[in-house]
């Protein structure tokens, strides 16, 4: 039996949105929340940009990554992505959010400078 890749995406979005229902929090944590996030934002960026941006930033700060530069790079060069798509009126601190990113970024780069 093959699986079209249209049928396993739209099973992997339905069981994002499930996850999100049953979850009481205001935002799901990473790494749960980045695989929910990156499986709901194609869908509708406007709505996951700031929540998929904010686990990727939380992600790229957690010690899983903190040895590897590369791997929080990475995940806040997504991060920064996302946030292209924050919609104009979305609320005060989900604008900012862009701010913490480039913050992010500098400061990884100071430690590679740093490092050097």
């Amino acid at each position: 039996m093959t699986v079209h890749r249209d049928t396993a995406h739209r099973d992997l979005v339905l069981k994002a949105r499930v996850r999100l229902l049953s979850h009481n929090e205001w935002i799901l944590d990473a790494p749960e929340g980045l695989w929910v996030y990156r499986a709901l934002f194609p869908v509708s960026p406007p709505v996951y940009a700031y929540k998929l941006a904010y686990v990727l930033w939380t992600a790229a700060d957690s010690p899983r990554v903190a040895h590897l530069p590369e791997a929080r790079r990475a995940l806040l060069e997504e991060a920064r992505a996302a946030c292209a798509h924050i919609p104009a009126g979305a609320p005060a601190y989900q604008m900012r959010m862009p701010e913490y990113i480039a913050a992010a970024l500098a400061g990884l780069e100071q430690e590679g400078r740093a490092g050097r």
